[in-house]
């Protein structure tokens, strides 16, 4: 075969190589309950009610309304459910979270009766969280994520994963002349938002091979010299 045969055959395949890249294989799920563009920021306070009242405004419970009171009771359990479709793909990785207005963690006991995530009881791993700093004053709005690990990819492969909340204890109220913080007898809080997010290996066809650029190059050099022998 003539030389510049050659380069009419390898050209196209070059330029084909250059221009190809792997597709990603990899699948996200993600499950969005109540408000998850509230505008709220984790740690900060908000003393008016009305935000809140607006952030939450038609939303599904429990994400509509304050559950329980300082000075009417305790609140009740609440749950929740995302429910996304059954999970064929091999899953690898999955993440929860939950942002909450005025749990008031930072009230004497814990605040935290129960908690948790599918069949496991993670109450233990939320209890901590609330007391290192979240809800640390009143009013504080507060957003806890957990990472969740192979134990709950069996709960989560079915496309329904429930969420089981139950707080109690004292509560901190801010009277509305001075300002001065108390403790009180109940609690009260403000679900805002849940999010599930889970990472599945993508059980289509897989990445286009694309060789690594030091093989590139060689080709292009390969050709040059070769370009260069026939002029």
């Amino acid at each position: 075969m003539k030389p510049s045969n050659l380069l009419n055959l390898f050209s196209p395949l070059l330029i084909s190589l250059m221009f190809l890249s792997p597709t990603a294989n990899a699948g996200l799920i993600t499950s969005d309950l109540g408000n998850a563009t509230s505008g709220l920021v984790d740690g900060n306070s908000y003393a008016l009610i009305p935000d809140i009242l607006t952030a939450q405004a038609g939303q599904p419970a429990p994400f509509d309304a304050g559950i329980g009171s300082e000075l009417f009771g305790d609140p009740a359990n609440v749950n929740w459910l995302f429910n996304y479709g059954a999970i064929t793909d091999t899953i690898l990785s999955a993440s929860f979270s939950f942002g909450i207005w005025d749990h008031d963690s930072a009230a004497s006991g814990s605040q935290l009766d129960a908690f948790s995530l599918g069949s496991i009881d993670t109450t233990v791993a939320l209890d901590a969280m609330f007391e290192s700093g979240g809800g640390a004053t009143d009013a504080q709005y507060s957003v806890y994520t957990f990472n969740l690990g192979a134990t709950f990819f069996a709960d989560l492969a079915d496309g329904n994963f429930s969420v089981d909340l139950d707080i109690g204890g004292a509560g901190l109220q801010t009277a509305l002349m001075g300002g001065q913080v108390s403790e009180t007898a109940t609690n009260g809080y403000h679900l805002i938002y849940s999010s599930l997010n889970i990472v599945t290996e993508d059980s289509g066809p897989g990445p286009i091979p694309v060789p690594e650029p030091s093989t590139l190059l060689l080709f292009v050099l390969s050709l040059a010299g070769l370009k260069a022998r026939i002029k």
